[in-house]
């Protein structure tokens, strides 16, 4: 019987969907992170589960090494639990996570769909346009860095290499002011403390950096403008309020301080760059995945789009641009007021329909929207999937309407899940993944949906 903290000596056989390593050992599975499939690895039991005779266990070293096995680019791989590839060969990676999609379909859909090669990040380095790194303090200092793996410690870092050359200087700039003016962490376990995340996001060439604090200002705001003008000459920098306990980042609250863009270009689209607005992570397979979007719906005067959890409407864009009407459902009002800004300034404001509202509450009165109309509805919900009155909605409507169903997911798992609840619809294949998130666990995958012919 395995028990916690005993050394093991494995032969990893196999890759689980966080990219660990399985192993099997005196009949339970063991999970170990940044181990490959055909090596013999030296791990340590950390979490013993003997009901499910299931053991999570920390890796030490391998003793024999997969031909697959790299160096990692960053000096904190294995201690922050951002990453979980980055000893991977990166074709090696793509494959693993392309072989996890299709066992999610088979285990929680039940059906073996044709599942395409994943389309790949270009870089796969330095890929993502947004941080959001908790503050701590280490040695009566404030800091920044990534929550280690299955904690809420914080392991510092000056820098990130899954992020551009602008994060660096950030980090160093706002860990400096923070300390010169004598600045304290937020604390979950308390509730105390003044600065509780750094998020900033490089987008169209604007630099938006937001200082979550429990508090209602913060000091020696110039000092922090004059170095954000140092690393990008258009910005714009605010607070965002959040007094609440829990894990929440953002606050309700977003307070304006300085500013030096009011706009920005994506794709040919003019809009605002609001804080609170969603935007994909990774420019590069973001455009790859609207570009194929816009394929499948190959949209003209006789389509309706509809998008159900729409952020500023950026994806129901192209569609107007081409002629469709388009209805944008989204829970967030600033983003509902972005959209109609967004929709406004690129003089499409008479294609769209801004809705603000949850879509399980907005979807059954949409109905009588869809009458002499190619109807697409698109759906890419946040990583908890579809809830199930929205599920429900989906399968009401297509008992009475000729639709498509566009669903993008973050979260295979989930995604499946509701393919499997979605019993009016058949999966039409290929399913298309996208690697959004090189060098972690994660993609992106994008699933087009016809009604089923009984």
């Amino acid at each position: 019987m395995i028990q916690p903290y005993q050394y093991l000596t494995l032969q990893i056989e196999d890759v689980g969907a966080e990219g660990e390593g399985i192993a099997h050992e005196d009949g339970y599975t063991v999970f170990v992170p940044n181990s490959l499939p055909g090596e013999t690895v030296r791990a340590q039991a950390v979490t013993v589960n003997h009901r499910k005779n299931l053991v999570y266990a920390r890796f030490i070293k391998a003793e024999v090494r997969s031909p697959i096995r790299v160096r990692p680019a960053c000096d904190v791989y294995g201690v922050c639990g951002g990453c979980n590839y980055m000893h991977a060969e990166y074709a090696a990676e793509l494959e693993f996570k392309k072989n996890n999609i299709a066992a999610l379909f088979k285990k929680n859909a039940g059906i073996k769909p044709e599942i395409a090669d994943i389309v790949p990040s270009e870089p796969v380095l330095g890929y993502r346009n947004k941080a959001q790194i908790p503050f701590a303090e280490e040695n009566g200092k404030v800091v920044l860095g990534f929550y280690r793996a299955r904690t809420r410690r914080v392991k510092p870092i000056t820098d990130c290499p899954l992020h551009g050359k602008w994060l660096k200087p950030l980090i160093a700039a706002v860990t400096r002011w923070a300390n010169e003016n004598k600045l304290s962490s937020y604390s979950h376990e308390t509730g105390n403390g003044v600065l509780r995340h750094l998020v900033a996001r490089l987008l169209g060439g604007v630099l938006a950096v937001t200082i979550v604090i429990n508090g209602d200002t913060i000091p020696d705001t110039e000092r922090l403008k004059n170095d954000l003008e140092n690393i990008s000459s258009r910005y714009i920098f605010g607070i965002s309020v959040n007094k609440e306990r829990g894990a929440r980042i953002m606050g309700a609250k977003y307070v304006p301080l300085y500013s030096t863009a009011s706009e920005i270009n994506i794709d040919g689209v003019k809009l605002g760059l609001d804080p609170l607005s969603f935007f994909q992570v990774n420019d590069y397979i973001r455009k790859k995945i609207y570009d194929k979007i816009y394929e499948l719906v190959s949209p003209d005067k006789d389509t309706l789009f509809m998008d159900l959890y729409a952020g500023i409407g950026l994806t129901g864009i192209k569609m107007a641009k081409a002629g469709a009407e388009v209805i944008n459902v989204e829970i967030v009002p600033e983003a509902v007021r972005d959209a109609d800004k967004l929709y406004a300034a690129n003089g499409l404001k008479d294609k769209a329909t801004n809705i603000a509202g949850d879509a399980k509450d907005v979807l059954p009165r949409l109905a009588e929207k869809t009458a002499g109309k190619k109807t697409v509805i698109y759906v890419d919900p946040p990583r908890k999937g579809l809830s199930p009155e929205v599920v429900d909605s989906l399968n009401a409507f297509a008992a009475e309407k000729d639709i498509r169903l566009i669903y993008l997911s973050c979260n295979p798992a989930t995604l499946t899940r509701d393919i499997k609840l979605l019993s009016a619809y058949a999966v039409s294949d290929p399913v298309m993944p996208f690697d959004m998130f090189p060098r972690t666990a994660n993609t992106e995958t994008l699933v087009e949906l016809r009604l089923r012919r009984l």
